[in-house]
């Protein structure tokens, strides 16, 4: 928001200040000054009277002007304008002038005469052209016949001035009214403020009847005033308009931009004679083509607010009039009107039309105080009898309104209890009186009467922090807070994930982050653990990133497909992260493809398969304390879409899936252009959450242990890891480790069967185990595994 000290300095005093000074004071109390500047820039320029003026004669465009400078002083210019003549006041940049960015004005000769200085437009002056009208942008600014010769032009017309520029934070919309501002200022400054008063005389009974027929406006108000004549506007109304951002239209649309920027409440006006009968009705319901008043055509729903009359629409509410009541140079009767309307409504209507008005923007952001709406009325009529010669005012015509007092109880120890400071309770009657804030005290207590432009005042809590702003934040003592102290460790879970990510690391894997939203058509491959809904979002910027994956595994398949194309061939990596759909699951997932150990000195060369991908899993439980009589693996269906058939498998605990470790389907690979890619995807928030025993530590066994190989013959569907599971379980404490190594189907084996060759390890750790004790565990597992599985030893 630009804010114009000169304008400001109407309403409280700051022309004593430097403008860098009071911009700090302001933004101590948290109203932020982003940036301040000079209204117009120029050094050394002064009004000046052209005496003389007549073609250059070596230029087809040159004039060559007598100016006087000074009382008595004439100077010779040469000017480019095509708009200067003699017998004109104009500005005039003497030699030595500072234009900025380097542009300073010189004594020189031009095509052979003497030019010392230059007349100027106002756009050399650093005045935006968007507040210029057309003559002014094509040539220098012709000032009026009474301009004083020799005074500094800037001062002369008003455009010695600084801007603020305030970023006005969401909850103090009120300040986008310079009188509310200047109870901001008048409170850091500690002096009083001046508001307009407004004494017009309104005895004459209006014919005008207003209606609010919509619960979308909550005060209508119209005041007609006749007799207007439509000219330019003052010199100080435009330049309190140019400085605030606002094109100078004619002196009714100035009057009506000005009073919302002195009040902050938009106003509208109608031409009063274009109106067959006289009544307002605010409402809803119209869903018609309206041209507007930039001539343009809007499609108005049955949703928007409008203002009707003579049953058609008169105004979008709070947005722009209609062209049909619009004012015209020749208008002398109109009807202004002040409003409130619910800015939710109108900025989507305000949206939908692309239409974010300065008028709409108050509404929207809820700088509206109703309780001053008949003074606004009557502010603007006086100005339109003050500059626009208004001859008639009428009685204002409004819905029924009972402005709402706000009173809040506030007590000085609560203040000093909530801001740990020792503020003493004139301290804060000096605050509140400061602010203008009504109130009465008694026995260390305050009942504060809220100004009604203060939306933002709602409770107690509001009041301390205007204490707490205006006391000074740099005066509030910083201390912490007294509570017993906790020391700062990871959760159980925190724990947990940073050992996986930690072991993952330490067996050659890479840490990824992939993005969390994925493609539709995507989010349901590999998903184990999620039901079909999709977490879609409202506004996605692309379909590609537009819904919630339910799988980590095509993000990392993405990943090395990337990885691929830049030619690295060995990619072992794994994610842990959320996927979603009707609930929230915590994963890990680990996509392996290429070499995953090569030592050429020993021509070793290990690539990811199932095996290493599984042990990678195995591991992890391991650490996590999930034995292995708790999971079991079950082979993945044949028709598995995901999972290649022969090489994937399940993790099941009981009959829950809680993971799947196996190769990519090869069509999936050719889908995520992928080579031979081997994956494992568990579900952590299930495994994190297990209840597992501890971790114990035991000493190496003093006793030796013992080997035994069999060679067992089953029915060829048998997995073998269920043989393992089977001899641990009946060499119960004995049996120390068991692993396969071979299995072979052909020759001497009947069809249908498999031998698979086992070695056990045997050990007591409180004893050195006899020959017998070792016979009679191995019956016990033979015995076991002819009852489960009618595996036998093969002769």
């Amino acid at each position: 928001m630009n804010v114009s000290l000169r304008v400001l300095n109407n309403y409280v005093k700051v022309d004593d200040i430097e403008p860098i000074d009071l911009a700090n004071k302001i933004t101590s109390v948290g109203l932020e000054v982003e940036g301040l500047h000079s209204l117009a820039k120029g050094t050394k320029l002064v009004v000046g009277y052209v005496h003389e003026c007549r073609p250059h004669c070596d230029s087809d465009h040159l004039n060559v002007c007598l100016v006087e400078v000074a009382p008595g002083i004439k100077q010779q210019i040469v000017c480019g304008a095509p708009n200067v003549a003699a017998k004109q006041k104009v500005i005039v940049a003497l030699p030595g002038c500072d234009l900025g960015e380097g542009f300073v004005i010189k004594e020189s000769k031009i095509r052979g005469e003497e030019s010392n200085g230059m007349i100027c437009s106002l756009g050399e002056l650093g005045i935006d052209s968007r507040f210029l009208n057309d003559e002014q942008r094509a040539g220098i600014e012709i000032l009026p016949t009474d301009a004083p010769i020799g005074q500094e032009a800037l001062v002369y017309l008003g455009l010695e001035d600084t801007i603020l520029d305030i970023g006005l934070t969401p909850n103090r919309s009120d300040c986008m009214a310079l009188t509310a501002l200047a109870y901001e200022v008048g409170a850091v400054l500690n002096r009083p403020v001046l508001i307009p008063t407004v004494s017009v005389g309104s005895t004459l009974e209006s014919d005008v009847q207003v209606e609010i027929a919509t619960d979308k406006c909550s005060f209508f108000g119209a005041k007609v005033v006749k007799g207007v004549v439509t000219k330019e506007s003052p010199l100080w109304l435009k330049n309190t308009l140019i400085a605030s951002g606002i094109k100078p239209i004619n002196n009714i649309v100035d009057i009506s931009n000005y009073v919302m920027l002195e009040t902050g409440q938009p106003i509208h006006m109608y031409d009063y004679d274009k109106l067959v009968e006289k009544k307002f009705i605010v409402k809803t319901g119209y869903s018609q083509e309206k041209t507007l008043l930039d001539g343009l055509d809007y499609k108005i729903e049955e949703n928007d607010v409008v203002v009707s009359v003579d049953d058609k629409i008169g105004c979008i509410a709070g947005v722009m009039g209609s062209d049909d009541t619009k004012i015209e140079d020749t208008t002398t009767n109109i009807v202004i009107e002040a409003a409130t309307f619910d800015g939710a409504s109108l900025r989507n209507t305000a949206r939908r039309l692309n239409l974010l008005t300065d008028a709409s923007q108050h509404y929207i952001k809820g700088a509206i105080d109703t309780a001053k709406s008949f003074y606004v009325l009557d502010r603007c009529a006086s100005l339109l009898q003050e500059l626009a010669q208004a001859s008639e005012i009428y009685q204002t015509v409004a819905s029924d309104y009972t402005p709402e007092t706000k009173v809040i109880a506030l007590q000085t120890s609560r203040v000093n209890g909530l801001l740990g400071t020792d503020i003493t309770s004139e301290e804060v009657k000096d605050i509140f009186t400061s602010l203008c804030f009504e109130y009465t005290y008694s026995d260390d207590s305050f009942e504060v009467v809220v100004p009604t432009y203060r939306n933002d005042i709602t409770m107690e809590a509001d009041l301390i922090e205007e204490v707490a702003r205006m006391y000074g934040y740099d005066n509030i003592p910083s201390s912490l807070p007294t509570m017993s102290m906790t020391q700062g460790n990871y959760t159980e879970i925190q724990s947990k994930e940073n050992l996986i990510k930690n072991t993952l690391v330490d067996l050659g894997l890479h840490e990824t982050l992939t993005y969390t939203l994925t493609s539709p058509t995507t989010v349901d491959d590999f998903n184990l653990f999620h039901a079909k809904e999709n977490i879609t979002l409202m506004s996605p910027l692309g379909e590609e990133r537009s819904v919630c994956r339910k799988s980590l595994i095509p993000s990392l398949l993405q990943v090395i497909n990337y990885n691929l194309s830049h030619a690295n061939k060995d990619v072992g990596i794994f994610e842990i992260s959320n996927s979603y759909s009707d609930n929230e699951i915590k994963s890990l997932a680990i996509a392996c493809t290429g070499t995953y150990q090569s030592l050429p000195w020993q021509q070793m060369n290990q690539a990811f398969d199932f095996y290493v991908v599984k042990g990678l899993v195995d591991t992890l439980f391991k650490k996590l304390t999930i034995e292995e009589s708790r999971y079991q693996l079950k082979r993945v269906e044949v028709d598995n879409p995901y999972f290649h058939p022969g090489r994937s498998g399940y993790i099941m605990m009981g009959k829950e899936i809680v993971g799947v470790v196996g190769q990519v389907h090869p069509s999936m690979q050719k889908n995520y252009g992928v080579k031979a890619t081997y994956v494992a995807e568990v579900n952590l928030t299930t495994l994190l959450n297990l209840k597992t025993r501890a971790l114990k530590f035991e000493s190496i066994p003093m006793y030796p242990s013992v080997s035994r190989d069999l060679a067992l013959v089953m029915d060829e569907d048998i997995a073998s890891y269920d043989i393992t599971r089977c001899i641990q379980k009946a060499g119960k404490r004995l049996v120390k480790d068991t692993t396969i190594f071979d299995v072979y189907v052909g020759e001497h084996i009947e069809t249908g069967k498999k031998s698979v060759a086992v070695s056990m390890v045997f050990q007591d750790p409180t004893k050195t185990l006899d020959e017998a004790t070792i016979n009679a565990t191995v019956e016990q597992i033979l015995a076991a595994l002819q009852k489960e599985y009618n595996a036998v030893l093969r002769a």
